[in-house]
């Protein structure tokens, strides 16, 4: 089996790609806040392939701090039966990204984080979000 990823240009239809892959998604972390392509062409799109055949797609942002650069893996959705996306592909984005000082992955998904946490990755923190009435003392 050959696994490969390449970083592609975005284009209209992959935009529509991400759209149509994340809009009203139960996963996406925003709740709604953020469209799924809202800031989408700030990262670098990637198509993840297997013997040659696309399977899914991932993006890729990067930020550089006082103290080194991270790179978040984003917007990653794929379809291949029988294969553990974490096992096969997160070994060549760990080596696409070996630049970085830090790479992170923001999930509510309980089973990636123990897939991750397996693969070395730590939590580090928890996002909090209120709706509605932002008064507390109300």
């Amino acid at each position: 089996m050959n696994l490969s990823i390449e970083p592609l240009e975005w284009t209209p239809a992959r935009l529509e790609e991400v759209r149509a892959a994340f809009d009203g998604h139960k996963s996406q972390t925003s709740e709604g806040l953020v469209g799924p392509t809202e800031y989408v062409e700030r990262g670098v799109f990637n198509r993840m392939s297997v013997d040659g055949k696309p399977v899914g797609f991932y993006v890729l942002f990067s930020w550089k701090h006082a103290k080194g650069t991270e790179v978040e893996i984003s917007h990653v959705h794929a379809s291949c039966p029988g294969i553990d996306i974490v096992k096969a592909f997160l070994p060549l984005v760990e080596q696409q990204c070996k630049g970085a000082d830090s790479l992170r992955i923001i999930t509510r998904r309980r089973g990636l984080i123990k897939k991750l946490q397996a693969q070395g990755y730590g939590v580090e923190s928890v996002t909090m979000r209120k709706r509605g009435k932002h008064d507390s003392a109300a």
